[in-house]
C-alpha cells in the first residue's frame, strides 16, 4: 500500500502526541497536580524582651512532603532545617543588644514561600540576684568579675530590688563569672565578702520561696503567740533545765516555773530536759518531760522520766581529738525531719582527755528520727558532722595541698569554701575582712584573692582601717572547708544556697588550715 505525503505527515503527528504524552506523565506534574498553597508557620510566643537563652517552638505544615525552613536574625542566616516541627534557642549573647529582627522563611518543593517576621529587644543579662539590700548599718555591693582573669566588669551598690540585675555590653565574650557580695559595716569599715565561682552568664537566682517549692518544703514561719507554764517542784538548786523546739521556745524561769511560748497552729508536743555536770558520762542525772498538753501543769522532779541503761548511746573519741561540741535533735516523723521541725534533746561541750574520751548521750523513744550534730578538732583540722546515725567517727580521707596559687584536693566532695580572714593587726583579734569563696567540686581550686580585682570603694574602706590588701601580713589566715552531702543538690544554681532544713540528709564537713 502506498502512502501519500499527507498521510505520512498525519501519522507522524499522531505518534508525536502519543509519545509526548507518555514522556510528560513521567517527567512533570500536570497543571492539576502543581501545589499553589504556601506553607503555614506556627511559632510559640516570643516576648518583647529576651535577656536569657530562650527556646521557641516552630511547626510548619504544607500539602507537599518536603519544606525547607530557614531562620535569620538581623539579616544573618542562623539556622536551616527540613523538619516540620523543631525548636530554636535564641541566645542574646550571640548578637548585639537592642532592637532585633527574627525572620522565619518556609519554602515548599513547588516554590511556594511563607515569611514571618518577629521583633524583640535583646538585652544580655549577666546576673540577677534576690537579696543583699543596703541598710542603715550595712552598705551592700555586688561585683562581677571574669573567672578567667579576675577583671572587674560590673559593680554597684544595692539599694532596692531594681538594682539586682546586671547586663553586659556587646564586647563581652561569653564565659564563667565570679559573683561577689560585699557587706561594709557603716560604723567600723570592716568588710564581709562572699564570692561564688563557676557562675554562668544569664544566671537568675531563685529566691528562698522558689527553692523551698522546688525541694517540696513548707518551712512556714511560726508565730509564738501562745503560752503556758510548767512548774517542777522539789528540783535541786543546781538543776539545769533546757527546752527548745522549732515551734516553741523557753521564755523565762522563776523558781523552776517555766514559761513556754509556742505556735498554736503547728506545735504538737513539748520536750524539756534536765541534767547537771555530775556523773555526765553515765547520764545519771538526766531527766526529761515529754508532753502533748499545752495547759499549765505542775509536777514533782521525781515524776520526770529517767533514762533506762539501754537508752544510752556512746561515742568514743581518740586521743587526737582535742575538744568537741555535741547537739542531739529529735523529730517526730520523716516530715518533721525534712522540715527541721526539731526538738532539742541534749547538748554538751567539753575538752577531751589525753587518752581519749567516752561520751554518752540519750536515746529518746518518743522521737522516731534523730540528728546528731558533732563538731570537734582533730590534728589542726575542724570536723563537723550532721548524721541521723553516729555509730563511729569515720571521716573521708580527704587531702589538701596548698601550692603557690592553687589548692589541690584529693577525695570526693560536693562543695568547697575558701576563707580568707584579716584581723585589724597582729595584736588585735577583731576581724577587719572575712572573704569567703565558694564553688562546687573541683580537684584544683585557684586561690582568687590575689588576682581578683577588688572595687575601689571596698579597697578605700579597708585602707581607712589600716588593712592593705596588696601586702601579706601576719594577721591573715587562710583555710578551706570541704563538704559532702548525702543527697546532692538537684535544683538550679545550687552553689548559691547552703543548707535549708534537712534536704541534704547527712553532712560531713572538714576545715583545713592553709597558712602553713
Amino acid at each position: 500500500m502506498k502512502l501519500t505525503g499527507k498521510k505520512i505527515f498525519g501519522i507522524f503527528i499522531i505518534m508525536f502526541f502519543c509519545f509526548g504524552c507518555e514522556e510528560g506523565e513521567d517527567s512533570a506534574k500536570t497543571l492539576e497536580e502543581i501545589d499553589t498553597t504556601a506553607p503555614i508557620i506556627s511559632v510559640s510566643e516570643i516576648g518583647e524582651t529576651i535577656e536569657v537563652l530562650t527556646s521557641i517552638d516552630i511547626s510548619v505544615s504544607d500539602n507537599t512532603e518536603k519544606v525547607n525552613t530557614a531562620i535569620s536574625i538581623n539579616g544573618n542566616s542562623v539556622f536551616t532545617t527540613s523538619q516540620n516541627q523543631f525548636s530554636y534557642d535564641i541566645d542574646p549573647f550571640e548578637f548585639p543588644n537592642g532592637a532585633t529582627n527574627l525572620v522565619i522563611t518556609a519554602i515548599d518543593e513547588d516554590g511556594n514561600e511563607t515569611v514571618k517576621s518577629f521583633q524583640f529587644i535583646s538585652n544580655r543579662l549577666l546576673f540577677q540576684g534576690d537579696e543583699g539590700y543596703s541598710s542603715d548599718t550595712v552598705d551592700s555591693y555586688l561585683a562581677i568579675n571574669l573567672e578567667s582573669s579576675g577583671e572587674l566588669i560590673a559593680f554597684r551598690k544595692l539599694i532596692g530590688y531594681e538594682d539586682l540585675a546586671f547586663y553586659s555590653n556587646d564586647e563581652f565574650e561569653k564565659q564563667n563569672l565570679i559573683i561577689t557580695n560585699y557587706l561594709v559595716n557603716v560604723d567600723d569599715g570592716s568588710v564581709s565578702a562572699k564570692s561564688y565561682a563557676d557562675v554562668k552568664p544569664a544566671t537568675i537566682l531563685k529566691n528562698r520561696d522558689e527553692v523551698l517549692d522546688l525541694l517540696g518544703l513548707d518551712r512556714n514561719w511560726v508565730n509564738k503567740n501562745s503560752e503556758f507554764n510548767i512548774e517542777i517542784q522539789e528540783a535541786t538548786s543546781y538543776s539545769l533545765f533546757y527546752t527548745l523546739g522549732f515551734e516553741y521556745s523557753f521564755g523565762q524561769s522563776n523558781n523552776n516555773i517555766f514559761n513556754i511560748r509556742y505556735d498554736n497552729e503547728s506545735a504538737n508536743d513539748v520536750f524539756l530536759y534536765h541534767h547537771t555536770y555530775d556523773n555526765l558520762n553515765l547520764l545519771d542525772d538526766y531527766r526529761y518531760l515529754y508532753t502533748e498538753s499545752f495547759e499549765d501543769q505542775t509536777m514533782n522532779f521525781g515524776d520526770l522520766t529517767k533514762l533506762n541503761p539501754e537508752n544510752v548511746a556512746t561515742i568514743t573519741f581518740s586521743e587526737d581529738v582535742e575538744n568537741f561540741n555535741f547537739t542531739l535533735f529529735g523529730f517526730s516523723d520523716e516530715y518533721a525531719y525534712k522540715e527541721f521541725r526539731m526538738r532539742l534533746l541534749y547538748s554538751f561541750v567539753s575538752n577531751t582527755e589525753e587518752n581519749g574520751f567516752v561520751f554518752n548521750y540519750p536515746i529518746i523513744n518518743e522521737y522516731h528520727y534523730n540528728q546528731k550534730s558533732l563538731s570537734y578538732s582533730l590534728n589542726d583540722k575542724s570536723v563537723h558532722l550532721e548524721r541521723k546515725e553516729l555509730n563511729d567517727l569515720n571521716i573521708p580521707n580527704w587531702k589538701v595541698i596548698k601550692n603557690e596559687s592553687t589548692v589541690e584536693i584529693t577525695g570526693d566532695y560536693d562543695f568547697s569554701e575558701l576563707t580568707y580572714i584579716v584581723d585589724y593587726s597582729s595584736t588585735d583579734n577583731r576581724t577587719a575582712l572575712i572573704f569567703r569563696y565558694q564553688s562546687l567540686f573541683k580537684e584544683s581550686i585557684i586561690i582568687p584573692f590575689d588576682k581578683l580585682e577588688i572595687p575601689l570603694e571596698i579597697v578605700n574602706s579597708l585602707n581607712g582601717i589600716g588593712v592593705n590588701l596588696e601586702s601579706t601580713s601576719s594577721n591573715s589566715k587562710l583555710s578551706i572547708t570541704l563538704t559532702q552531702f548525702e543527697n546532692r543538690m538537684d535544683y538550679p544554681n545550687g552553689v548559691f544556697y547552703r543548707k535549708i532544713a534537712n534536704e541534704f540528709g547527712d553532712i560531713t564537713e572538714i576545715t583545713f588550715p592553709l597558712n602553713n
